[in-house]
């Protein structure tokens, strides 16, 4: 049986908003670059930076390119939520950032006393971009977030500062994202049933493109044609089919044993992924291969850096964590067929135990 294929890289679909203090760029980590840029414009502190050890690789990168010394903080998970475990660390940024869409995950006190210290926050807010959240206005002095992570856009990250104004380098035009085009237009063909596509030759271009950006990712403008999908996609359409997604999943989740729901969903949140443990990076690995097998590509958040230190408890989430789907593609139909195939799983690995 062949099957719907749900998650991996987003498609081109043609989808009102628009906020004229954000500056649109190519990527998270130029939204990142051109923060530190302002920074030494303005003879801001930048030397040091203090971030989650629960992180994306790709927003080291910057850091390191810059010459800034690169501090972490250990994040756990406990009793149902995030705690972030701070040792006295001095930097000269903190980096901060939600997870998954729940808002439950940030350590504001902690943050507020760095702050009073005189360190600028540098907010994440990726993950809760949709969320109702006030944290990027109160708390942060510079906020940015990866718009791509959410939607089928070629590229697309923002990014603000909450105080005075940017110092902007001239932002060029990305001369390999005409890749990552091409490949979502083919994409788009291959799930519309096109059997001249084949799936290799999409995933070429999207790996090509990725690698162009992890080599070449500074002062680049967000194009013309993702910031046209993003200003016409309908938001309150997005989230509302995202939480009815991720609900689905934790009302059908939770009574099996096997499974941790990491958070739970309320009226504030927009959720990203509905994140879930397993009792073991094998289990883990063994599931999401399953999912695979059956055309489900459920991510793990994220590959684990290999600047994280060995002895940090961060590392238990990178090896037990996986991210189920729910995204706005997607339809109670999907979220049952994940539901099943999770339980099919585990039926089939209960006779192979007998």
């Amino acid at each position: 049986m062949a099957f719907k294929e749900l998650g991996s890289e987003f498609w081109i679909v043609k989808n009102s908003f628009s906020e004229k203090d954000k500056k649109y760029v190519l990527a998270g980590r130029t939204a990142i670059d051109l923060i530190i840029q302002d920074m030494i414009a303005c003879g801001g502190k930048h030397k040091s930076v203090c971030l989650p050890a629960y992180c994306c690789e790709s927003m080291l990168q910057p850091f390191i390119d810059r010459g800034i010394d690169i501090q972490f903080y250990d994040v756990t998970y406990e009793k149902g939520e995030l705690k972030y475990h701070f040792n006295d660390q001095t930097a000269d940024i903190l980096y901060v950032s939600n997870y998954f869409g729940y808002n439950n995950t940030l350590p504001v006190s902690i943050v507020r006393d760095y702050k009073l210290k005189g360190v600028t926050v540098l907010y994440d807010r990726t993950h809760s971009l949709f969320s109702d959240d006030h944290f990027h206005r109160e708390m942060a002095d510079y906020c940015f977030a990866s718009i791509r992570k959410w939607m089928g856009v070629p590229c697309g990250a923002y990014f603000s500062k909450n105080k005075g104004n940017l110092s902007l380098s001239k932002l060029e035009d990305c001369p390999y994202l005409k890749e990552k085009v091409e490949a979502m237009q083919m994409k788009a063909a291959y799930m519309r049933g096109d059997n001249s596509v084949e799936k290799q030759q999409f995933l070429k271009l999207y790996s090509s493109f990725a690698y162009h950006l992890s080599e070449d990712y500074r002062n680049y403008g967000m194009d013309g044609l993702s910031l046209q999908i993003w200003q016409d996609t309908d938001l309150q359409e997005l989230r509302t089919k995202r939480n009815a997604n991720a609900a689905y999943l934790q009302n059908n989740l939770k009574e099996i044993p096997q499974i941790k729901l990491m958070f739970s969903l309320t009226e504030n949140d927009c959720a990203l992924f509905v994140p879930v443990l397993f009792a073991t990076k094998n289990v883990r690995d063994d599931v999401r291969k399953y999912l695979i097998n059956h055309s489900i590509y459920c991510p793990v958040h994220w590959p684990k850096p290999s600047l994280i230190p060995s002895a940090m408890r961060a590392n238990d989430l990178y090896d037990r964590e996986l991210s189920l789907l729910c995204d706005q593609r997607y339809g109670i139909e999907d979220m049952q067929r994940i539901v099943d195939t999770i339980k099919e799983y585990f039926e089939i690995k209960k006779y192979r135990l007998i």
